[in-house]
């Protein structure tokens, strides 16, 4: 929880807009922070940074924060994990990553959901072995904000163990969306 708290620490006074995947995963009136909604995947999240990017006023600057859900079977349900290895992952497996300053997880942003529906289990845990969290969109996120040298925090909260075994998906994102929004009104 110090590497939460530090990059909370670090967000205090600052302009910081939210980027976030599913609507489910933080209420925009319940935090200090605007908040832009993408969609899943890499390709909406750039697309969003894109858009945002193009309306950004003169002079103005920001900093980008993705938080969002992702599997971890390192870390229990509901845990925030700061990101600062970020790895790009597809077909090709990984193409290549980004460091964030500071301590952190590693993140392995895929195109698929990391879970032993869409993966051998022989290839979940192998994996499961090098990183310790997999999400959509964060490598998007990451490399849009070096490409214009935006600074960019990862905050993601655990939704998963990787087994397949998803009960309550949206019971599970409204305890994450409790968490960040706790989490960021420390901010104010």
């Amino acid at each position: 929880m110090t590497e939460i708290s530090n990059v909370l620490n670090e967000l205090k006074g600052r302009d910081v807009v939210l980027f976030v995947a599913d609507e489910d995963e933080i209420s925009p009136s319940e935090v200090p922070f605007p908040v832009v909604f993408t969609g899943m995947g890499k390709m909406r999240m750039f697309s969003a940074l894109v858009k945002w990017r193009e309306t950004l006023p003169e002079g103005r600057a920001p900093v980008v924060l993705n938080i969002g859900s992702a599997g971890s079977a390192r870390y229990p349900i509901g845990t925030i994990v700061n990101c600062t290895r970020i790895f790009n992952g597809g077909s090709e497996l990984i193409a290549d990553r980004i460091q964030l300053p500071g301590e952190g997880a590693s993140i392995f942003s895929g195109d698929y959901f990391m879970s032993t529906q869409t993966f051998s289990p022989e290839q979940v845990k192998a994996l499961s072995r090098q990183y310790d969290l997999f999400d959509m969109e964060a490598y998007a996120a990451a490399r849009f904000c070096e490409m214009y040298g935006i600074p960019f925090y990862c905050l993601k909260a655990v939704s998963d163990n990787l087994d397949g075994n998803l009960k309550d998906w949206r019971g599970i994102l409204a305890d994450i969306r409790a968490r960040f929004t706790e989490a960021l009104n420390t901010c104010k």
